[in-house]
């Protein structure tokens, strides 16, 4: 009876969560404002991990930073399409970039978390702000047989160039920070 009354709650809650509309404020901000530059940083206290990486320095760091960027400045640049000149600045707070015998062996995903800000490119002055912006490329599981399954599937999604699950991650990250820019009533 219990677990139906907590189901029932989350369930309630997911509902209202979706009902809510944005702040007209925060649309007019973002239409009357078109991306011009990105910037992507990291957070001094940025968080990796990995199965023999955390808390290291992880070399992945930059390619992950650096195809971040690029998706970016290719589906972003001139959204939403207003007239100020707009610079987007993406901190990274949380980075973990599988390796690809990870995402074969131990089914390991790929996660990023940053801030993502919206500023006037001339002055600074903070335009909009989304703190919580969160990219996932997950890893097929398998339990039994399945474990076989799941370990071709995965392989097949890392097969390709040496960058393939860091373009796949920054393809779910700025997807995200799309949806945001084109926020609408």
């Amino acid at each position: 009876m219990r677990r139906a009354s907590c189901a029932m709650a989350l369930l309630f809650v997911t509902m209202l969560a979706s009902c809510v509309t944005a702040d007209p404020r925060l649309i007019a901000a973002l239409q009357r404002t078109s991306v011009r530059e990105i910037r992507v940083e990291t957070a001094p206290d940025v968080k990796m991990t990995g199965l023999f990486t955390e808390g290291k320095p992880d070399p992945q760091l930059s390619v992950v930073v650096r195809t971040l960027k690029n998706t970016m400045e290719k589906e972003l640049i001139g959204l939403p399409g207003g007239p100020n000149r707009g610079r987007l600045v993406v901190t990274l707070h949380v980075v973990n970039l599988s390796t690809k015998a990870g995402r074969i062996l131990i089914e390991s995903n790929s996660d990023i978390v940053g801030t993502v800000r919206l500023e006037d490119a001339k002055t600074g002055q903070l335009i909009a702000e989304n703190p919580n912006v969160y990219g996932r490329n997950p890893a097929m599981r398998g339990e039994g047989l399945g474990i076989f399954v799941a370990m071709a599937v995965n392989a097949a999604e890392a097969a390709g160039p040496e960058d393939i699950l860091a373009q796949r991650l920054s393809n779910a990250f700025t997807h995200q920070v799309k949806l945001w820019l084109q926020t609408k009533k």
